[in-house]
């Protein structure tokens, strides 16, 4: 691999850690495994790019760091570590984190892929190995039960 090369690839990694690894933590709802995940990943797609095996490094990475978020994490129960008042946490970014991790895994990824990461319908199909239909199906489902969940939640802190 070429020098050239290696400082894209580098740029790459240095440029979207930060936001796989939050990507990671909203899958998995844990910043160590985010962070465990995140550099398994990278470095997977180091290994694999130097070899020439793969042809879009954010459909590999994003698409590999999910697999590996549902593979590690197949329950949908967690217990967030941060409590409302923690410094730099909102009592609303808990609860919606918490209803996050409540919906089934596709509909998660598809919610974090669309909503937090800002990728089209068919680059989230092509990192999910959805067709379109199949994306806009899980992301009207995550959408709904979100909604659905975060008002139950909102109503039972209310009561």
């Amino acid at each position: 691999m070429s020098g050239e090369n290696d400082t894209a690839l580098r740029e790459f990694v240095t440029t979207r850690l930060p936001q796989l690894r939050r990507s990671a933590f909203l899958m998995c709802g844990d910043w160590r495994m985010a962070t465990e995940l995140t550099r398994a990943t990278l470095a997977r797609l180091v290994a694999d790019r130097r070899r020439d095996a793969v042809a879009d490094p954010d459909v590999y990475v994003y698409a590999d760091l999910m697999e590996a978020c549902r593979r590690r994490n197949r329950r949908r129960e967690h217990v967030f570590v941060a409590s409302p008042g923690a410094a730099g946490v909102e009592a609303e970014s808990i609860l919606l984190l918490d209803v996050l991790h409540k919906l089934t895994p596709r509909c998660r990824a598809v919610l974090v892929l669309r909503y937090w990461d800002g990728f089209e319908v068919d680059a989230t199909g092509a990192m999910l190995d959805l067709d379109d239909d199949r994306v806009i199906a899980y992301e009207r489902a995550g959408l709904t039960a979100l909604e659905k969940m975060l008002g139950e939640s909102e109503e039972a802190l209310a009561g």
